[in-house]
């Protein structure tokens, strides 16, 4: 029985060796790739760490001179850093790294060259412009550089140089990965705070840090004894930082003391500067507050080049970050890049990929090694990474050889914090970028999750530029072939006495380039270099020729006569110039040598021949120097004094415009408050300056003239310029006014004119200014609101020419002629009246006044009006139209004085309407047509107003209406039939008289208000890629159709807000709801395969509602921003999960299509295999031990 349980066990350890050996191959991630390993836990506790203690011989000080390179100095100190601390910690022997700032400055500019040569990885900047570590890490990562000092020694100067000089060297390092822990300006400390442990935990696992700050040497913010620096001016709105240094290590302990202004805490960085003998090292304060916008180092970089071959088409930085909003539509991106490969002869597999991260994430990396086609892409061994942001460098687990003419290399990027971003280098059209080439068919986007062909778009075609994702490839088993040679340095010796002296080729050397890329030197004594056309036996130039394996370069020698050998040489004059400031060039000129020779004749040779040589004395540090001078083999010494420049003023230029830079023609004065210059000496301090000090001058400030007006600041003989901007005058215009005097006459008899005389107005100008004026002044005063026959109290309206506000005063008309006769209306004409289906039921009218009124399907039935008095009513621009009368009957009505002009009533309602005691004195209507109308038995009885709407204290009061009423002159053609009034009451009639009645067809601007958002978002994945989609629901609320709801919506999704839309592209909205507050909600759903523009959508940024809303009268559109859900519901073939990942996608999957292949097993085969192998062992062990107790 025991042997049975110890075969079951072991059947079990089996099951267990075969599911783990499973799990092992499902492992993607590759534990060489696993960046975590370095920085998990590791942040350093010490207190305080210095590089120099760790790699002194790679901590040194250079000089960069007057030229603006700190930047080049900065990246190459922390990469050598980088490099010693590597060796270091592997055990590897010391090693000391040189590199070559000047090539790195010459190497990332576009023109810097001789005879007009361009390179075509630089940017078009001045060369006296400063760069960033972007600039050289992208110069690191073309395969220019880095090289060694030795290529191209520093020259502050930078004079032109070939072209060849920078393009035809190895790179002496390869760049594997870099980092970026910058953070945006003036960040709180608490931000700052939880930086620093990462930057320490840098140095001290990767070396130095390239770190840019705001620094001018020996200024107000640097303490000169102990070399302590604390700037507590934050930068300016898009200000960069003016310096680069490099940060070797930290010191918690380091006093805020031993700053010139007190940060308020502890603890300082310690920095490597490139100022020479300026400085060991210096401390920052953790808290400067022109620092850490640019943090920048390296990772990983390799001594030896490992592949033959990079291909690349971004060789300018990629500046550009492309950013896409995680949505319901976008779910996922992809890049791709297209290369051609350039030989075919050779065979060549992928071993590496590299991207620009503009995030930290993990990232998927997939290749197609056949050809072109973006829908064929594998994924690669190590398909999932961690990247940080910055350049990375992906190691393949198993190189993939090419097979096609073409192939393709693609990154899925992460989404962090709901957003994609790829980095990709501009277009031409960018400044500076004058050398950029990006040609369509070379780089893609994909914005869906599972690499759905019909969603790839074409980068350049649309405007962009290739983006950062690069190949390394390396060749089969090829002969590694020299295929040129150019002269590295000429011999020793280049004269040669005739038929005496033979060839001597001692210190020359050539540089070969092989056929692998890479570049080395060899002497020109190699046994393999071939030399011809050396010939002693006449004088002259002779051209040697080189030859290396069948590859030929030249270098010229001279021949001489003979006789007369040079067997001394003195210095006769030594050059004029013997004196230098720092970094002086050295002068050759009015220098003589004596030159003796054999035959006993001695010669003077000026030390400005070209046969005459000098060597280079060490201008850059004062004393006293030594100059060797060499001619014919012989040479002779002099010496020179280098010494300090004088502290001058070099320049001066605006640091701060003042806070006034607009004035005001011929009005105000120069006002400099807040000014501020920078004044700059030549020993590189900096002075600021107020621009109101007495030692500042500025000068031209002239407000006469309108434009751009320069102004010169002046200081101490050096000048500059900024504009201020002179606008023209305003003219005057009336402010206010208000009546200063009544005119003389108030009171008027009836049919008198109205006099103003006597009136003032007191005017107020916006120049700050009043002017009295007369009423009476008709250019400036008109008045209105005055009838000279109409009798009582009246306001007259005075209103200015120019000012939206009326005066107003009270005048009296009284009467002056015998009241008229009752019951009598004279000339009564009503002429263009209409009054249209009105309805008045029980309506109170008081103190009405009626301007310009509306009334429109008027209906009075029964109308009954006794005794009615309306005494001078005054009703203008009043129209009545489809009016119905109905037994109206009038009894006793008298009506004088009465005017009523051009009166429309449209549309009107008054409601609960009483008049009483209504009297109409001296009634006069004009302009009234009455056509075919008859008055039989006419009667107002029981009169009722129904739905009207007056408000606001309109009293008609005293209404009399007596018998015999006469009506002389009236042309009446109306026929109106058994119209009976009778018991009417009107009284206490409210209106407003501010009342408009609208057009009801008048446009609704109808989505005013609206809002649209997504109230729900569905992701359907399927194994069938191609059933694949998007379906998300949309609200629009607050949709205001005003008392017409009848109005057909419709919508159209775009990614753009300014697009022309045809009416075929919208799409109905069928469901309409009201809300409680009176207006519309539209809902509907959107899915992605209605989507003819879906392209276009997903390379967007946002989404955009276009509505539409028409009723066949009216049409009213509106875009509106579509507010995103903050959560997406995922579906794998119908089936909801939490999320899409591969372990859903193998769990929910569909086994019966895949790409239309039936059928699809996944793992089940591995399944079966592993059930096989257990139901065999198991059955072999039940009959080996099943008779195990007999």
């Amino acid at each position: 029985m025991n042997k049975i349980i110890l075969n079951i066990f072991k059947v079990f350890i089996i099951l267990i060796i075969i599911f783990n050996n499973g799990l092992v191959f499902a492992n993607e991630i590759s534990n060489g790739n696993n960046i975590f390993r370095s920085y998990l836990g590791l942040s350093p506790n010490e207190s305080s760490f210095d590089l120099r203690d760790v790699i002194p011989e790679n901590v040194v000080v250079r000089y960069q001179g007057v030229a603006n390179n700190c930047w080049a100095f900065a990246t190459v100190g922390a990469l050598e850093t980088t490099l010693a601390l590597k060796r270091k910690k592997n055990g590897q022997s010391v090693k000391v790294f040189n590199f070559s700032e000047a090539h790195v400055k010459y190497g990332s500019r576009y023109d810097m060259f001789l005879n007009g040569q361009k390179n075509n990885k630089g940017l078009n900047l001045d060369k006296s412009v400063g760069g960033t570590f972007e600039q050289a890490l992208n110069y690191m990562t073309n395969g220019l550089g880095p090289v060694d000092e030795k290529w191209l020694q520093y020259n502050p100067s930078e004079p032109r140089i070939s072209l060849v000089d920078i393009e035809s060297i190895t790179p002496s390092v390869i760049v594997k990965n870099s980092v970026n822990l910058s953070i945006p300006p003036n960040s709180d400390e608490s931000t700052i705070d939880a930086l620093i442990p990462k930057i320490k935990t840098h140095i001290k696992n990767h070396g130095g840090l390239y770190f840019s700050l705001n620094y001018h040497r020996g200024d107000q913010y640097t303490n000169v004894n102990n070399k302590a620096r604390y700037c507590d001016v934050p930068l300016r709105t898009n200000e960069s930082p003016s310096h680069a240094v490099v940060l070797i290590g930290w010191d918690d302990n380091y006093s805020a003391n031993n700053f010139t202004k007190n940060p308020g805490k502890d603890g300082a960085w310690i920095f490597k500067n490139s100022y020479g003998s300026y400085s060991d090292v210096e401390y920052l304060s953790y808290y400067d507050k022109t620092s850490y916008t640019e943090v920048c180092g390296f990772t990983d970089v390799e001594e030896e080049k490992n592949y033959d071959k990079q291909y690349q088409h971004q060789v300018l930085p990629p500046i550009v970050d492309f950013k896409v909003n995680k949505g319901p539509v976008i779910s996922q991106l992809t890049v791709a890049e297209v290369y051609h490969r350039d030989r075919l002869d050779k065979r060549e597999s992928i071993k590496r990929l590299s991207i620009m991260a503009q995030e930290s994430g993990i990232y998927e990396f997939y290749i197609n090694p056949k050809d072109n086609d973006l829908t064929k892409l594998e994924k690669v061994d190590v398909n999932k990474i961690y990247l940080r942001k910055g350049f990375n460098t992906v190691e393949l687990d198993n190189q993939v050889e090419l097979t096609g003419s073409d192939f393709v290399i693609a990154a899925k990027v992460p989404n962090v914090n709901g957003e994609f971003h790829i980095s990709y280098q501009p277009t031409n059209r960018m400044q500076d970028y004058t050398a950029s080439v990006s040609n369509p068919g070379e780089t893609y986007v994909n914005y869906v999750d599972n690499s759905n062909a019909s969603y790839w778009k074409d980068f350049v075609a649309s405007g962009r530029g290739n983006s950062s994702l690069k190949a390394y490839v390396s060749y089969g088993d090829t002969e590694v072939v020299p295929t040129k040679i150019k002269m590295l340095s000429d011999p020793n010796k280049l004269e040669y006495i005739k038929d005496t002296e033979e060839l001597d080729v001692t210190g020359g050397k050539i540089l070969v380039s092989m056929s692998n890329g890479e570049t080395v030197e060899k002497s020109l004594e190699d046994s393999k270099v071939k030399l011809s056309g050396f010939d002693n036996s006449s004088i002259g130039p002779k051209t040697i020729t080189v030859d290396y394996m069948n590859n030929k370069t030249t270098f010229v020698v001279n021949v001489i006569d003979s006789p007369n050998q040079l067997i001394s040489l003195t210095l006769k004059k030594a050059p004029t110039k013997v004196e230098y400031m720092i970094n002086d060039t050295l002068v050759r000129d009015g220098g003589v040598l004596q030159a003796t020779y054999s035959n006993g004749k001695s010669a003077d040779i000026s030390t400005n021949s070209s046969s005459v040589k000098f060597s280079s004395p060490n201008m850059s540090i004062p004393g006293t120097k030594n100059v060797t001078i060499t001619y014919g083999g012989r040479s002779v010494n002099y010496s020179i004094l280098v010494k300090e420049r004088p502290i001058v003023l070099s320049k001066i230029e605006i640091l701060n415009l003042p806070l006034k830079t607009e004035y005001v023609q011929d009005t105000e004065g120069l006002d400099l408050t807040g000014g501020k210059i920078r004044a700059t000496y030549s020993n590189n301090n900096v002075l600021d300056i107020q621009m109101d000090s007495s030692d500042v001058t500025v000068s031209g400030f002239d407000n006469s003239n309108v434009g751009k007006n320069t102004l010169t600041v002046n200081y101490k003989g050096k000048s500059t310029n900024f504009d201020v901007n002179i606008v023209e005058r305003p003219k005057a215009v009336i402010n206010d006014a208000w009546i200063l005097r009544k005119p003389d006459k108030l009171k008027y008899k009836k049919g008198e004119e109205l006099d103003l005389t006597g009136g003032k107005i007191t005017v107020n100008y916006s120049d700050g200014t009043n002017k009295i004026v007369s009423m009476d002044n008709e250019e400036l005063v008109q008045y209105s609101n005055f009838n000279k026959s109409s009798l009582g109290v009246q306001s007259v309206a005075l209103r200015l020419k120019d000012l939206n506000k009326l005066l107003s005063f009270d005048v009296e008309v009284v009467r002056d002629e015998p009241v008229v006769d009752q019951n009598k209306v004279l000339e009564n004409k009503v002429i263009e009246n209409q009054i249209v289906a009105n309805q008045i039921v029980q309506n109170k009218i008081t103190e009405n006044k009626i301007i310009s009124n509306n009334i429109e399907n008027n209906k009075i039935i029964e109308n009954k009006i006794i005794s009615n008095s309306i005494i001078a009513n005054n009703i203008e621009n009043n129209k009545i139209a489809e009016n119905a009368i109905i037994s109206n009957q009038i009894i006793a009505n008298n009506v004088e004085s009465n005017k009523v002009i051009e009166n429309q009533i449209i549309s009107n309602r008054i409601e609960n309407n009483k008049i009483i005691e209504n009297k109409i004195l001296e009634n006069q209507i004009l302009q009234n047509k009455t056509l075919e109308n008859r008055v039989i038995e006419n009667k107002v009885m029981e009169n009722k107003v129904v739905e009207n709407n007056i408000y606001d204290t309109n009293v008609i009061y005293e209404n009399k209406v007596k018998n015999e009423n006469v009506i002389y002159e009236n042309s009446v053609q109306n026929n109106i039939a058994e119209n009976k009034v009778s018991s009417n009451q009107v009284s206490e009639n409210r209106v407003n008289d501010d009342v408009i009645n609208e057009n009801p067809n008048k446009n609704l601007d109808i989505f005013s208000d609206s809002k649209a958002e997504i109230t729900d978002a569905n992701n359907f994945v399927y194994t069938d890629s191609n059933k694949n989609y998007i379906e998300i629901e949309v609200n629009v609320s607050n949709i205001n159709f005003g008392n017409n709801s009848k109005y057909n919506v419709k919508y159209y999704l775009a990614g753009s807000p300014s697009e022309s839309i045809s009416d075929d592209k919208y799409f109905e909205i069928n469901k309409i709801d009201k809300q409680s507050n009176g207006m519309y909600l539209a809902k509907f759903k959107i899915n992605s395969k209605d989507l003819s523009n879906l392209d276009e959508i997903v390379n967007s940024d946002n989404l955009y509602l276009y509505m539409k809303a028409e009723n066949g009268v009216n049409v009213s559109k509106k875009v509106l921003l579509l507010n995103n859900v903050s959560k997406i519901k995922n579906y794998i073939n119908n089936k909801k999960v939490d999320e899409i990942n591969k372990d859903n996608l193998n769990k929910y999957k569909d086994n019966t299509v895949y790409n239309r292949i039936l059928p699809q097993t996944g793992a089940l085969p591995w399944f079966v295999i592993v059930l096989a192998i257990v139901a065999m062992i198991g059955i072999v062990s039940y009959f080996k031990f099943k008779n195990i107790n007999k």
